[in-house]
C-alpha cells in the first residue's frame, strides 16, 4: 500500500469514530507531515484521495473539513463534484471544438464539471485567468494551453502558486520550458516536422521553404524537426529557407502571407514548403494563387476543415484532436484523485 493511501485509511478511521466530528477541520497540511514523516505532496495526495471519497471537502485559505451528512444521506455540494477548470488560447475555431468536446465527453456526468475561457494567445489575460482560479478557492484541476510558450513567460510564479496549493494542472500541446516537469497532453511536434521534411524529399523537392510560429513552442519544435529531416535525407541545410511569423503577426494581416515569402517563391527555385499550420498552408495558396503564380508543394499540419475548402489541394498530418482532448480530461481526473500522470506526446496522422 503506498504511503498517502495508509494515510487517507488512517484519517478515514479516524473521521468514522468521530475524531473530527461533523464538518469538524482536519489537521494542517503542516501538522499532517509532522504526524507521518512524509513529504508535503504525500499529504496532498493523501487529502485528494479523500476528496474523491467525498470524505472531506477543502475550503482554500481555510483548511480541510470533514463533509456534512445530508439527510438523504448524498454528500454536500462541496464534495459533489469536482471543478476543472479548462483554458484554451481559442475556443471556437480551427481545432479547438474537437479538443473540448474530447474532455467534455470524459468529464461529463462523471461528478465532474469544468469552466471554459480562453486567452487568445495573450499572456496577460492568462494571468488575470490564473489569478482568478487562486482566489475562487474552488478550483480541483486545470488543464491549460499556454500562451506564447515559445517565449519567457511572466506567469510562471502563478503556476507554482497552483502546485503549493495542490491544485494540479494538464498542459495541452507543450509546456513552458520554466516548467519542465509539468503534464504535457500534446501532439509529438519534432516528430512531425521531420516527418513534413522526408515526405518533401520523397516527392522530389530539393530547394525547401518553411514557414513557423515564433511564439509558440510548437513551431519552434516542428522546425527543429523540420531541420533534422533534412539533414538525414542526405540534403544540406543551406537548400532550406526558414521564415518566421508570430499571433500578431497573423492577426494583424488577417493571416495575410508576408510578401518577402512570396517573392522568395516567385524568384527562386522553391518546389516544397512547410506550413506550421493549415490557416498558413491555405493563406499562402490563395495569396499565390491571386498573383497568378505557381503553388509549390506544400505539407501542413491539423487536417483541419481548411484542407476541403482549399482551392488547390495540399497534404496536412492529421491532429488527434478529439483524442487528445480525452487524455487530457482522463489525465486531469486521475491527478484530482491524487494519482499520478505523466506526459504523452501522440504520432501525426500520415
Amino acid at each position: 500500500m503506498s504511503k498517502y493511501s495508509a494515510i487517507a485509511d488512517k484519517l478515514k478511521e479516524e473521521i468514522s469514530l468521530g475524531m473530527y466530528s461533523a464538518a469538524g477541520k482536519l489537521p494542517t497540511e503542516y501538522e499532517l507531515v509532522t504526524r507521518f514523516n512524509v513529504s508535503r505532496q504525500t499529504v496532498r495526495q493523501a487529502i485528494s484521495s479523500l476528496k474523491a471519497d467525498g470524505v472531506v471537502y477543502q475550503v482554500q485559505g481555510s483548511g480541510t473539513y470533514v463533509s456534512k451528512p445530508t439527510s438523504s444521506g448524498r454528500k454536500t455540494v462541496e464534495s459533489a463534484f469536482k471543478n476543472i477548470f479548462v483554458i484554451c488560447t481559442y475556443i471556437s475555431e480551427y481545432i479547438f471544438p474537437s479538443i473540448i468536446r474530447g474532455i467534455d465527453s470524459t468529464l461529463g456526468g462523471t461528478g465532474y464539471r469544468f469552466n471554459l475561457a480562453a486567452t487568445g494567445n495573450k499572456v496577460d489575460v492568462e494571468r488575470k485567468m490564473l489569478s482568478d482560479v487562486i482566489k475562487l478557492q474552488e478550483c480541483d484541476g486545470l488543464i491549460v494551453e499556454g500562451s506564447k510558450t515559445g517565449f519567457p513567460n511572466p506567469n510562471i510564479s502563478l503556476y507554482k502558486a497552483l502546485e503549493d496549493l495542490g491544485i494540479p494542472v494538464v498542459f495541452l500541446h507543450c509546456a513552458y520550458q520554466e516548467l519542465p516537469e509539468s503534464v504535457v497532453v500534446g501532439m509529438d511536434d519534432r516528430q512531425g516536422g521531420k516527418i513534413a521534411a522526408e515526405r518533401l524529399v520523397s516527392a522530389g523537392c530539393r530547394k525547401m521553404l518553411g514557414i513557423f510560429k515564433s511564439d509558440d513552442r510548437q513551431g519552434l519544435l516542428r522546425y527543429a524537426g523540420f531541420s533534422e529531416g533534412i539533414i538525414e535525407s542526405g540534403l544540406s541545410l543551406d537548400c532550406t529557407e526558414v521564415r518566421w511569423y508570430t499571433t500578431e503577426d497573423a492577426l494583424d494581416l488577417g493571416m495575410r502571407i508576408d510578401g518577402s515569402i512570396i517573392r522568395l517563391i516567385q524568384n527562386s527555385s522553391i518546389d516544397g514548403v512547410v506550413c506550421y499550420n493549415d490557416q498558413v498552408a491555405t493563406a499562402l495558396i490563395r495569396d499565390l494563387t491571386r498573383l497568378g503564380l505557381k503553388v509549390p508543394k506544400i505539407i501542413s499540419f491539423d487536417y483541419s476543415y481548411l484542407c476541403s475548402s482549399s482551392t488547390v489541394p495540399f497534404e496536412s498530418l492529421g491532429h488527434r484532436k478529439e483524442e487528445l482532448g480525452v487524455l487530457a480530461a482522463q489525465k486531469i481526473r486521475n491527478m484530482a484523485e491524487g494519482k499520478r500522470e505523466s506526459s504523452v506526446y501522440l504520432d501525426w496522422i500520415v
